[in-house]
């Protein structure tokens, strides 16, 4: 129950905000605050301040663009998640998003209101610099140079040393101008470049390392101990999660956690909880590490239970690559049956139907599960042993040894388990009922040999969200400006699996979509089921849609088709287009925005990436062209595995999942037009179907009530 005093808190942060920054109070705005603050408040609690309902509270809020959700959550769940004792953990899906949460909407708030709180931003390990190996780098020593000269192998690619790089480093990190994180650096550091000295999470000994007390990423997790509010990313919470929880963030259960972009919590999941071993790669990694092994149990002087565990490993490497050899002409044979799974063909994948492996090739995978498993076991105890030594000066190894070695040891446990999961995956058939896993061989050329990998994932987040988050958060909004596809909330709720007590609300944008927004569509003479002819009526209008724009944004949803259509335009319409295929994102849009600032015309030609989380406001971007109806890939794994599970259970996988999820990526894609209450300009979708199927007339039904036009 929402308390009279935190109430009155919450009213009166709201009016002094609006107040000092002289704004007109917003309607759904005020409704967004009213909604969450009365979910989280409404949680069932125990004598000990735990969540004692049997589900979490949870409120799910589409806010149409415009709403200012952002302070709207904050409002609402900052005093009542400091009232309750909780930390608030905000998670967003783009870096974008996450730097205008901390450089822009919480200082906007602290400055603008009398509520107090702390605050700071979570990243991964591999955000920051690790000192170890930073000195590693710098410096040669004699363990590094008895690797090199035992095993032919360097712990640190000589070929991305900077020393010059590394020296500016620790220099700025001597004077306390800098704190290790990347992203914080004064220049963009090349991604080998940082690799190099950066943290990994098996890499790392935590507090046995000689710079544990002075380690840039662990003073950066103290200090999320002791803020009220943490902003992260959808990734990071969901890593923290399967992990079990107060890993890398705090408890679930004293967190209340804000998804952000919530949209796509399910896509990120799915990813997250996918497996994948490639079978070539993998043979040529045991055979270094049954050498490495064996030569380093004959370098240990004082022979123990160490250096027998290394000469167990190395025969267990040695056994698993026949075993895996074995595999590889097993899962060669499947290669004819192989389909195309990239514009050009150079990639192909055999899907196996609705998840299911044939039973001898479970039983094959099954065994390699175990062996993989066996050799992750005997890799833990010898990452402990090595560890150890790092305490005990009269151990196996000298500190300085066991520091050097941990990393290759801890690295090698690490890609062991993710290879025993996928092959556990692989072979482990689904329980009956249940949701089915996706699993698929993929084939490819590296290094002029046949690569094969094997890949397993669930097909939808539902279990896992429920297993990791609704069971143990203690509670949780979901919000964006999209989540409802076809006009209801069905879809969002079976893809994350939210609890029966969900609270949903809608709250329609400030915008005027009718006087700001022409949507045109046209009647005839483009349609995608004629690739060919899709394409040159594209080429043919594009340079009429566009010859007097400043700002346009073009989205494909193949890059096949980008491509064709960029050849084929003329020389001097190509001249203003900016493909996504040629420049990094950020370089992209900043080319763009410089050109049209120079009040010069600029086109940006992306794929499904572009088609949210970019702001392109006012004549940055007055025209939205999409190719197509944005429907799923046919041949993706995932997603094909999932339609073949729903039509063995007698229902249609195109009108339950393909038909809502274009929806919603074409609510998510035009509405890159309209990012500010005084932005005009036109959409197009160069799609018939939309006008001549029943299916594509619910589509368009979906979308905002744009002014239409069909031509």
């Amino acid at each position: 129950m929402l308390s009279e005093e935190l109430k009155k808190t919450i009213q009166a942060t709201y009016s002094l905000l609006l107040q000092r920054k002289q704004l007109q109070t917003r309607p759904g705005q005020k409704r967004m605050i009213a909604e969450i603050a009365r979910t989280l408040a409404a949680v069932e609690m125990d004598a000990e301040g735990r969540r004692s309902s049997e589900q979490p509270g949870v409120c799910v809020v589409e806010a149409g663009t415009g709403t200012g959700k952002t302070l709207a959550y904050l409002v609402a769940a900052l005093p009542v998640a400091k009232a309750l004792d909780k930390k608030l953990i905000i998670a967003t899906a783009t870096v974008a998003l996450q730097e205008q949460v901390m450089l822009k909407d919480i200082p906007d708030l602290l400055r603008n209101s009398e509520v107090q709180f702390t605050y700071a931003l979570a990243k991964g390990r591999g955000r920051y610099l690790c000192l170890a190996k930073l000195d590693n780098a710098l410096r040669s020593n004699s363990s590094s140079d008895a690797m090199r000269d035992l095993f032919k192998i360097e712990m640190i690619d000589p070929a991305n040393v900077d020393r010059a790089l590394y020296e500016k480093m620790l220099e700025s990190l001597s004077q306390g101008d800098w704190e290790g994180d990347r992203d914080d650096w004064i220049e963009v550091i090349e991604e080998d470049r940082w690799r190099t000295v950066a943290v990994e999470a098996g890499q790392c000994i935590g507090n046995r390392c000689s710079y544990f007390s002075t380690c840039c990423y662990f003073k950066s997790r103290e200090n999320l101990e002791k803020v009220d509010c943490i902003v992260a990313n959808h990734d990071l919470v969901l890593s923290d999660l399967a992990l079990g929880g107060g890993v890398i963030l705090p408890d679930p259960q004293e967190a209340i956690y804000i998804f952000d972009e919530a949209h796509q919590l399910p896509g990120k999941s799915i990813a997250h909880f996918s497996h994948f071993v490639r079978l070539h790669g993998t043979g040529k990694w045991l055979e270094q590490l049954t050498g490495i092994a064996t030569r380093l149990a004959q370098e240990i002087k004082q022979k123990g239970a160490l250096a027998t565990m290394l000469v167990q490993t190395a025969d267990l490497a040695l056994t698993l690559r026949g075993s895996l050899q074995e595999t590889y002409l097993v899962l060669q044979q499947f290669a004819d049956k192989a389909e195309s799974a990239s514009s050009r063909g150079e990639i192909t994948q055999y899907v196996f139907v609705r998840g299911v492996v044939e039973a001898s090739l479970c039983d094959i995978l099954h065994k390699l599960y175990f062996e993989f498993h066996e050799l992750w076991g005997k890799l833990v105890k010898i990452a402990d042993g090595v560890k150890q030594c790092m305490e005990d000066e009269h151990g196996e190894l000298d500190r300085q040894q066991a520091e050097t070695w941990f990393p290759l040891f801890g690295s090698a446990q690490m890609r062991t388990e993710g290879a025993a999961g996928c092959c556990r995956s692989f072979s482990q058939p689904d329980a009956k009922g249940a949701t089915p896993y996706a699993r698929w061989l993929t084939f490819s050329e590296i290094g002029g040999e046949l690569e094969i990998t094997l890949s397993t994932s669930p097909v939808m987040a539902a279990a896992s969200l429920q297993d990791y988050l609704w069971s143990e958060c203690y509670a949780a909004v979901l919000t964006s400006a999209t989540l409802t596809a076809l006009g209801t909330f069905d879809f969002l709720a079976q893809r994350c699996g939210l609890p029966e007590s969900t609270v949903y609300h809608r709250i329609a944008s400030p915008f005027t979509y009718k006087e700001a927004a022409t949507l045109r569509i046209p009647k005839s003479g483009f349609d995608p089921s004629d690739n060919m002819a899709h394409t040159q009526a594209i080429i043919n209008l594009l340079p009429e849609l566009l010859c007097e724009q400043s700002g346009a944004l073009v989205l494909f949803s193949s890059r096949r088709q980008l491509q064709d259509v960029l050849a084929g335009v003329p020389p001097a319409f190509r001249q203003l287009v900016l493909s996504q295929d040629d420049f990094s994102k950020q370089e992209l849009m900043r080319i763009h925005r410089q050109t049209v600032d120079r009040k010069q015309a600029s086109i940006i030609f992306g794929l499904a990436s572009m088609a949210e989380g970019i702001d392109l406001p006012g004549n940055y971007c007055t025209h939205v062209v999409i190719a197509k109806i944005p429907f799923p890939v046919p041949n993706d794994p995932v997603d094909s595995t999932l339609g073949e599970w729903v039509k063995a259970q007698g229902r249609n996988p195109f009108q339950e999942i393909s038909i809502p999820e274009a929806a919603l990526r074409l609510i998510q894609a035009s509405g890159r037009l309209l990012r500010q209450e005084s932005d005009t300009g036109t959409i197009t979708i160069l799609d018939e179907r939309l006008i001549t199927r029943s299916y594509g007339r619910a589509i368009l039904d979906s979308l905002p009530p744009y002014q239409r036009v069909i031509f």
